[in-house]
């Protein structure tokens, strides 16, 4: 499993990298969120490798995006909000 999850991590950062839109950003943090959930339950030594390639694979800006990805989700829930108070 580590295997697949490192590879859908890759290539949601190499559809990020192209596009740069906020879907592709989430699937990253999607990504990212399932790995460290599976490398959570792993013995120590599994964790530590699988922690250090995931970090060769996220972007030296990845924190850029997850920031800018929060800012658009939050922005998007107040929309959705207000247009059903309307």
């Amino acid at each position: 499993m580590l295997i697949k999850y490192l590879n859908d991590l890759d290539r949601a950062v190499q559809r990020a990298r192209l596009t740069q839109d906020n879907e592709s950003v989430g699937r990253c943090m999607d990504c990212v969120a399932v790995l460290q959930d599976y490398l959570a339950g792993q013995v120590e030594p599994v964790q530590r490798k699988g922690f250090e390639i995931m970090e060769h694979l996220l972007p030296d800006d990845f924190d850029l995006w997850a920031a800018s990805w929060m800012s658009a989700r939050s922005s998007q829930v107040h929309m959705s909000r207000a247009a059903g108070a309307l």
